[in-house]
């Protein structure tokens, strides 16, 4: 019998539901034989209160235009105090519909054409996308291992800054890699941009997913010059397996800055949610928490199993500390094969996918991200398709 008061280990099939994850996937590869694994949302049901409460909206029968309510502001709010001991205020939080839309909105809106964005890489895509698709100069800035840890290189961001640099983005905790940054890199980070009179955005999507024993630390509880160069964007999307709600918000302390951003968003009309994502947001964050901790002990404990699978059959995929995400990234160096043969031994031989490292820029070439939050079942079919023709990956 399960420990768990909720189910997670029933496998769910998601095929034939407009899903991104499956549906989407099965068409990229033209097979609907595979396991995905790659595309970042879990394979768990979402807590119960929040699909009673779309039942209640169902059940009214009448979607018309929806606006944000008191209980949207303070379960948000109070979330953000009881979970992470950050302060917010109800005006600095702004509704935008999706982090992809607000870090490219901040982008077009903060800087000029001519000016130059910093990112660490490797990068999750629309982060970078949304320097280049503004047409803007993009920075890298390569994260750097140190003990099996990436850390942000602070030397190469003082070298590569220039006067035309405008905006620093951040990914914390950090997608591809799983870091969750301490107070004192965040800190140092917060110090830079006051140095070079950056604005810093920051994607904080998965702060709430944490490795046990690790503790997030959002940008918003540093020092008030640092949050007044602050754009934080935020969600319960990922933490309540919601994503299709369509439901992110911005935390802009800076009274100056949130208004530019709120002028853009109502200038193209985005300043709306559906009236689904009013009613996710405010039972995810106050009748969730039971459910919220068990995913978590669930997600460390699939961790626990694919490192003991992959040591024992498949040893040559390195896998990094995992401290924030549900993310796992891998080194596959030791295997001596490019990442076109790789990809090919995965969907042709194995019959799973994963995101290769490229997709997250050229720093990622020779690592994979694998997504860990499904069914262990669906798991466990998965590693041993692929342990099955490990050996035919081994060059002899």
């Amino acid at each position: 019998m399960s420990k768990y008061k909720f189910d997670f280990d029933t496998v769910v099939d998601r095929r034939n539901t407009n899903c991104g994850r499956w549906d989407t996937m099965d068409k990229k590869y033209g097979n609907n034989q595979l396991i995905h694994l790659g595309v970042a949302d879990m394979d768990f049901r979402v807590p119960k209160p929040i699909t009673d409460g779309f039942q209640k909206c169902v059940d009214h029968g009448i979607f018309g235009y929806t606006d944000l309510n008191d209980a949207f502001y303070d379960s948000f709010i109070a979330w953000m105090k009881r979970m992470h001991h950050v302060e917010i205020r109800r005006e600095e939080i702004v509704f935008c519909p999706r982090i992809n839309i607000s870090s490219s909105l901040c982008v077009e809106t903060f800087t000029e054409p001519e000016d130059a964005v910093m990112i660490n890489t490797p990068a999750y895509g629309p982060l970078y996308d949304a320097i280049v698709k503004n047409h803007r100069t993009v920075l890298e800035s390569r994260l750097v291992l140190e003990n099996d840890r990436y850390k942000i290189d602070f030397e190469h961001l003082e070298e590569t800054v220039t006067p035309d640099t405008k905006m620093f983005i951040l990914c914390s905790p950090h997608n591809p890699v799983g870091r969750v940054f301490t107070k004192e890199e965040l800190e140092q980070v917060g110090e830079f941009c006051l140095r070079h009179n950056l604005i810093l955005f920051v994607d904080e999507i998965h702060g709430d997913i944490t490795a046990k024993g690790v503790e997030f630390i959002s940008t918003l509880s540093l020092k008030e010059e640092i949050r007044n160069l602050l754009v934080v964007a935020a969600s319960p999307t990922k933490t309540f397996n919601i994503p299709g709600v369509i439901l992110s918000y911005l935390v802009i302390p800076n009274s100056s800055l949130r208004q530019k951003i709120q002028d853009d968003i109502n200038r193209i009309g985005m300043h709306n949610p559906t009236i689904f994502a009013v009613e996710a947001a405010e039972k995810a964050y106050t009748a969730c928490d039971d459910w919220y901790e068990e995913v978590l002990s669930y997600i460390n404990e699939n961790e626990a199993y694919t490192r003991s699978f992959f040591a024992s059959h498949m040893p040559r995929f390195h896998i990094y500390p995992r401290e924030g995400t549900f993310l796992l990234w891998m080194d596959y160096s030791q295997l001596n094969c490019t990442e076109e043969a790789l990809q090919r031994w995965f969907t042709e031989k194995a019959h799973v996918s994963v995101y290769m490292g490229t997709v997250f820029r050229e720093e990622g070439r020779g690592y994979i991200r694998v997504n860990i939050a499904s069914p262990r079942k669906l798991l466990q079919q998965a590693f041993e398709q692929m342990a099955a023709v490990y050996e035919e990956l081994i060059v002899k």
